[in-house]
């Protein structure tokens, strides 16, 4: 998702706007795959503020998630403040090795500056920790694995630990007895 900046880093105080468009088919998230329903879409703006370049847009998509109770697929929409730094290899190598700017600021090359790293992060960092339908999801069943969103199981209500036997008729001997 590349932004052509050619004009805009001649000048310290140049500012352009842009919106792109992209389809990417998932977003790699470690080991997860989360496959995207729809483009992904970014607009904002870039500043020349003399070493470097200044982003600052939304981005926006859908993707399809999986629920960590039910296990049944739904989709989220995700938008996401994106703001970042770009400076070329000179001005980083410029950079002291104790200057803070060094860890977050991204090198680009050329004339143009490939936003969708940037994009990608804050799409990751907007993820939900738990991946959940609906918070009044009740999963499924750990017996017979009924989705109880969809209705009851016909499993008997508890099932008991063998090694708990034992003490399950004591106490329904002590019932009965009194």
């Amino acid at each position: 998702m590349l932004v052509e900046v050619g004009e805009l880093k001649l000048k310290r105080g140049n500012r352009l706007e842009f919106d792109r468009q992209e389809t990417w088919p998932q977003l790699d998230a470690g080991a997860e795959r989360i496959p995207l329903t729809e483009p992904v879409r970014v607009t904002g703006d870039i500043t020349n503020t003399g070493k470097f370049l200044h982003l600052r847009g939304k981005a926006y998509t859908t993707a399809r998630l999986r629920c960590c109770r039910c296990l049944e697929p739904y989709t989220v929409s995700l938008e996401v403040s994106v703001e970042e730094q770009y400076c070329t290899q000179g001005v980083f190598a410029s950079l002291a090795e104790d200057d803070e700017a060094r860890d977050e600021v991204r090198v680009y090359e050329g004339d143009s500056i490939d936003v969708a790293p940037a994009v990608r992060e804050a799409f990751i960092l907007a993820l939900p920790m738990k991946w959940l339908c609906r918070e009044e999801c009740q999963g499924l069943c750990p017996v017979c694995g009924q989705n109880l969103n969809e209705g009851d199981c016909h499993c008997r209500g508890e099932e008991v630990d063998p090694r708990m036997a034992v003490l399950g008729e004591l106490l329904s001997w002590v019932r009965r007895e009194g």
